[in-house]
């Protein structure tokens, strides 16, 4: 009786947090609810209950009326069956709510693809979601999909134990192993699940073993409806109090750091020197001043430019020359270099810019690339999101695809493309970064590092000193209790220099061949060959061009031959 007639013990903190729970869904009464708030929520939430069990209702109608008008040898396109038709019905254009969609029996071939690019991707589930629709294939399994799988295990696992007592056994749930998921924008979600079940029986020779269930299920698109997010009652009714203050508070603050007027407009106007080290590449030299002068001095950015040039005097006339004519043009623009005769190394080339004379304690640095497009917006960002002595932004730039291969030997676009097909977001680059002079010659960061030559890896080094700065500002913080330290200050110290990283659809790095020395150290090399991979083409054209050629076809079925037939030997040899 204590589950079904449910008691609470926690006062008036009864009911107040998740009610999607086994526990309450058993119950016929619960007590205490002493609070009108807590009644509606329950009731409306209860209501929500018997409103998916009519939308469930109404789909098997539909489907009984489907099965039924093929019985009777009714066409599809009727609709005389329906008590209304859909005004999308007279299109010819099916949609989510159509009668011969949500009539369908459930079944994994709903939909039938006209080609390779309509197939669906299925996504791997487990203690990660692994999907190749992203650039980085595990994912956290974010809230929602949680939501929906707990929703789907709890009602299969009702269904299941709706019988338990005449049988006389109870089936419990352990244990989601893995599992496989898709979308299909008419038809709805499409799940296989192999879950770890307890099976106890209690009459007759009593026993408890646990087995494993594959479970093939279908969600269905009923409609769109709207729906009132209460899963947490505190998180509603403190709104009206402490969060009501805190609102204010934060509102005062960020009319700090915001000027309203037709939009948000920037947090700062500090000055963006740019830092570009180059060596050689004199068309893409080229073509980066043209971006440089189009969008920071013909469109009034506040923006200077230093560049760190590598190579013997002999060798850098035409690059000096490009310099000395953008200056001739933009008299009052600062247009500085620094040249170098050593061996190129990007992490000498930004350290010995940051600690120029050309750039003030005051002002941000941007780190850059030769091979980078960039827009006015790109700059907003980065003054936005770079904040001294608290905050670092490394945006995740944009990175193209081989042309030659994404459009049959297109040229280089003028407005790149932002697409799956013609680049991915380098999730693992941080060589991209703004920052102030003054952080970046703080004592615990104190610039790059210098040992590092050739490609790659600086900007990982560089990474990583600010995350241990960030880390020990932290235990800092946690240890201000032992001395006598003001807290303001204490938390200013654990604000420092967090990173900030997102995607900039505006920061596109243009593809260009990439070849790794041989010569470089272990782990620059493997950086270069994986950047080298990740930049020939989408995951989607590597399929198409593997499977266009009947040897890797015929290859990859002998693989799975063979593979199988060791998986066999294996299981006769442990029998």
């Amino acid at each position: 009786m204590q589950y079904i007639l449910r008691h609470n013990s926690s006062g008036r903190n009864a009911y107040t947090g998740k009610l999607k729970r086994k526990e309450i869904h058993n119950a016929i009464t619960l007590h205490p609810i002493k609070q009108a708030p807590l009644m509606y929520r329950l009731h409306s939430y209860v209501q929500g209950l018997k409103a998916e069990e009519m939308r469930q209702e109404s789909l098997l109608l539909h489907r009984d009326i489907k099965r039924m008008a093929k019985y009777l040898e009714v066409p599809d396109e009727s609709t005389y069956m329906l008590p209304s038709a859909s005004p999308e019905s007279d299109s010819g254009k099916r949609h989510f709510q159509d009668h011969n969609i949500l009539g369908i029996s459930p079944e994994l071939n709903k939909f039938v693809p006209g080609s390779t690019d309509d197939l669906l991707d299925w996504s791997f589930i487990s203690r990660s979601l692994y999907s190749a629709s992203s650039a980085n294939p595990k994912q956290k399994i974010d809230s929602a999909m949680r939501e929906g799988l707990e929703d789907v295990i709890t009602e299969v696992m009702e269904n299941i134990n709706n019988y338990s007592r005449q049988r006389g056994r109870v089936i419990e749930f352990r244990e989601l192993l893995y599992g496989y998921h898709r979308l299909d924008a008419l038809h709805g979600q499409d799940l296989i699940l192999d879950l770890l079940l307890i099976y106890k029986k209690y009459r007759g020779k009593k026993m408890t073993v646990p087995v494993r269930r594959h479970l093939y299920v279908q969600r269905a698109f009923t409609g769109i409806f709207v729906k009132e997010f209460d899963e947490d009652f505190y998180n509603v009714t403190l709104q009206q109090s402490l969060l009501g203050s805190l609102f204010q508070n934060g509102m005062a603050r960020l009319t700090s750091h915001f000027t309203m007027a037709s939009g948000l407009l920037p947090p700062t106007q500090d000055k963006i020197v740019f830092v570009l080290p180059i060596a050689g590449r004199l068309g893409t030299f080229e073509r980066f001043l043209r971006t440089y002068e189009r969008v920071c001095v013909r469109g009034e950015q506040h923006c200077d430019l230093l560049v760190v040039i590598f190579g013997l005097p002999e060798d850098l006339g035409d690059h000096l020359q490009l310099l000395h004519d953008l200056r001739g043009r933009h008299v009052y623009q600062q247009v500085n270099w620094i040249q170098r005769s050593t061996a190129f190394s990007r992490g000498v080339a930004l350290d010995v810019a940051a600690r120029s004379s050309y750039i003030r304690q005051e002002d941000i640095i941007l780190f850059i690339d030769v091979d980078m497009v960039f827009e006015v917006e790109t700059l907003q960002r980065v003054r936005m999101h770079t904040q001294r002595g608290k905050q670092v932004y490394l945006p995740i730039v944009f990175s193209q695809y081989d042309p030659q291969r994404r459009s049959g030997g297109a040229g280089e676009e003028e407005a790149p493309r932002i697409d799956d097909e013609s680049g991915y977001f380098r999730q693992f680059g941080f060589g991209i970064c703004a920052i102030y002079k003054s952080d970046i010659l703080d004592e615990d960061i104190n610039g790059f590092d210098k040992d590092i030559t050739g490609w790659g890896l600086e900007d990982v080094k560089f990474l990583e000193k600010i995350v241990r700065v960030g880390t020990r500002q932290r235990g800092f913080l946690a240890n201000t209790a032992e001395v006598a330290m003001d807290y303001n200050e204490a938390a200013e110290q654990w604000r420092r220099l967090s990173v900030f990283r997102a995607p900039d659809p505006t920061l596109v790095h243009i593809y260009h061949d990439i070849s790794c020395d041989v010569q470089l150290d272990a782990p620059q090399y493997n950086m270069c060959l994986g950047t080298k991979a990740n930049s020939l083409g989408s995951t989607r054209l590597m399929e198409q061009l593997f499977h266009s050629s009947p040897g890797n076809v015929q290859f990859a079925a002998d693989f799975n031959r063979q593979k199988q037939q060791q998986q066999q030997q294996q299981q006769q040899q442990a029998r």
